[in-house]
């Protein structure tokens, strides 16, 4: 089955996400029955959950016209369907990018966007809600015949004079037999919800046209491909890497190469070209070998990423059950590395991004257990040398105590003047990441272009945008370094002066959004000096591309500042419910002393009660450590049983049967 591999993947990522969520689901009412459900410990499990409750994992297949970009879709997804799922018959060439996932809450559908929406002021994502925008049509998936019918729509093209394919933004080249008329795609988008085992896993698949297409439709491009766990970049092995797929590549898909946590791969597709009669399986294999590294070589990238198949082989080997030329159309290596790739990445995302930070609020609250556990065992031995001694050497320690007090009064002083200074830095980070004030940066580079949309009027308009955005960011960066020394000082003070566990507060960086910032800067610059927009000046491209640029610019300041009003509640959480619960312990010291001044009973009875204490602090201990080693990473294919992780009980022996 083409789809084995990939199942097998897929399934072992979505047990990983159930054990995962299960885990924290169990965790979050524990957390409160302890009292231990600080601010930090609900944003790290909201978040987390919420990642893993996300199953989509998406597949982008990009490259030129005529790669065989379908024909893989057909044979790495599609071959148990029995035959071609999508169109590629010779004159059918995919003209608009589709998008194949499984809606469980409707019917099987195709879903067509019109060209004309190129005109709408609306972007992708908007005309996606619209439903009136969309011209739909339902799927019968027990006709296989009609159902190929239906699908081979997404091809289709119409004729259209020049003006009309200018005034949409389209290359009007491409001309009809009579030289009069542009052939141009006839829907700009189209989507297939279709019922299949691996789309029900939560995969997407992303089929993207050629350089014009995808040149053309810029949100599609760089909004929907950076959304992708993997990309698979086909080139033909007949015509090796051509200046237009170069163009692509740079263009379009080597900064995603660059990116965390994604992962390009190279498909050299049509290897049964290069299968000769005339030479033997050691020459046509050297020969393939050859191009491969001569592909990686002109790309710069591992040479592990570049695959050589026949996707066309694949498929037709997979209908026929025919082992041995599946086997020679090299689709298994393929597989496999994808499979590995996607699931992969998007548990090392989810675990880098969100479980490491539940971990982090376990190893704090660990830490303060411990340090809860040593203060109580210091307090008995304490309590136990005051059976013997003296009412006046008793008043001597109250005494002490109470100066003790004073002092850290004095710290909790500073503290809190320290906070004040904290929460001034955070308004000016704030300030700096003001959605508002960016609007009106925005406002100002569309009154730049307003008099041409033309390519310096785009270079102008770019600088003016990323000088201003760059110098606020620089801004957030400086305020983010200040703020975090600022924090360091104050977890600091009090592990030194007055013996708190030491905790690693979570930290607001900013680095991961100037990166982005950065790339799509440099993605900017490459297509305003492209041969392509400087030689075809098409307006309406740059027009759509620059507002594009606008919406990611935007989404990333938006990220950085919930991020950043998150840290700022954040941050000083766990160091406030430490130096309350010292409070209390010193209130309690004071307390037992006075006691035990007037009646040794006492000092027994407190002594038994500290103890009891210390055990119920074990067991709360033993149930964090359970969980810090069931969310600690494993591979999902090598998981086997169930990991359980606390109850809603303190007992260390819970299981999940008792936790229910």
């Amino acid at each position: 089955m083409s789809d084995e591999q990939l199942s097998k993947y897929l399934s072992a990522f979505n047990l990983w996400t159930k054990k995962q969520r299960k885990i924290l689901l169990k965790l979050q009412p524990w957390l409160k029955q302890q009292g231990f459900y600080t601010a930090d410990a609900h944003h790290a499990i909201e978040n987390s959950l919420a990642a893993l409750a996300d199953k989509r994992i998406t597949v982008a297949v990009a490259g030129e016209f005529s790669r065989g970009k379908t024909e893989l879709i057909n044979a790495l997804f599609f071959s148990d369907f029995g035959r071609r799922l999508l169109p590629t018959d010779v004159g059918r060439t995919t003209m608009c990018p589709t998008e194949l996932f499984q809606d469980d809450e409707e019917d099987p559908y195709l879903r067509l966007l019109p060209i004309e929406s190129r005109l709408s002021e609306q972007s992708l994502n908007e005309l996606r809600a619209d439903r009136d925008e969309w011209v739909s049509i339902p799927l019968d998936l027990a006709t296989p015949e009609k159902l190929a019918e239906i699908l081979g729509e997404i091809a289709a093209t119409q004729e259209v004079t020049p003006e009309e394919a200018n005034r949409l933004g389209l290359d009007g080249s491409n001309r009809s037999d009579d030289g009069e008329h542009a052939i141009i795609p006839k829907w700009r988008l189209a989507q297939i919800n279709f019922r299949h085992p691996l789309l029900a896993q939560g995969l997407r698949i992303l089929d993207t046209p050629g350089l014009n297409a995808v040149g053309n439709e810029p949100e599609l491009t760089y909004e929907m491909l950076p959304t992708a766990q993997a990309v698979l970049f086909v080139l033909g092995i007949d015509t090796g890497v051509t200046r237009s797929d170069l163009d692509i590549w740079e263009q379009f898909i080597q900064g995603l190469n660059e990116r965390r946590n994604q992962n390009v791969m190279i498909v050299l597709n049509k290897t049964d070209t290069q299968w000769d009669e005339l030479k033997n399986a050691s020459q046509i294999a050297k020969s393939i070998e050859y191009q491969r590294r001569s592909v990686a070589n002109t790309l710069k990238i591992s040479q592990d990423q570049v695959f050589a198949m026949s996707a066309q082989k694949a498929l037709v080997s997979r209908i026929q059950s025919d082992e041995t030329l599946e086997q020679i159309s090299g689709i298994d290596k393929l597989e496999k590395y994808l499979g590995h790739t996607i699931v992969q990445n998007r548990r090392q995302l989810i675990i880098d991004e969100h479980t490491d930070n539940v971990r982090n609020v376990i190893e704090t609250l660990e830490n303060i257990i411990q340090s809860r556990m040593n203060h109580n065992i210091q307090q008995a031995k304490s309590l136990q040398d005051l059976s013997g001694q003296s009412k006046t050497a008793i008043a001597q320690m109250l005494k002490q105590v109470g100066q003790e007090k004073k002092r850290y009064q004095a710290s909790v002083v500073a503290y809190k003047k320290s906070h004040a200074s904290f929460k001034r830095h955070g308004k000016i980070l704030l300030k700096a990441l003001n959605l508002d004030e960016l609007d009106q940066v925005f406002d100002q580079a569309r009154t730049e272009m307003s008099g041409a949309w033309t390519t310096p009027g785009l270079k102008r308009a770019m600088k003016i945008l990323f000088d201003d955005i760059n110098e606020r960011m620089e801004t957030v960066s400086h305020q983010a370094q200040s703020m975090r020394r600022l924090v360091r000082t104050i977890y600091r003070r009090f592990e030194t002066s007055h013996d708190f566990p030491e905790i690693r507060p979570m930290m607001f960086s900013i680095v991961q959004h100037q990166v982005e910032l950065g790339l799509l800067h440099q993605e900017a610059e490459i297509f305003r000096n492209s041969a392509r927009t400087a030689l075809t000046e098409q307006h309406f491209v740059v027009k759509r591309y620059f507002k594009t640029i606008l919406n990611r610019v935007r989404l990333v300041f938006e990220q950085a500042r919930e991020e950043a009003k998150q840290w700022l509640g954040d941050a000083l959480a766990p160091l406030t419910m430490q130096i309350k619960e010292r409070r209390r312990s010193l209130d309690r010291q004071i307390r037992d002393l006075q006691h035990a001044g007037k009646s040794r009973k006492t000092i027994h009875v407190r002594i038994k009660a500290l103890k009891q204490k210390n055990q119920k602090l074990q067991v709360q201990l033993n149930s964090l450590h359970k969980v810090q080693h069931a969310l600690h990473f494993k591979a999902p294919e090598q998981q086997g049983a169930d990991t359980s992780p606390v109850s809603t009980e303190t007992s260390p022996d819970s299981t999940d049967a008792d936790a229910a």
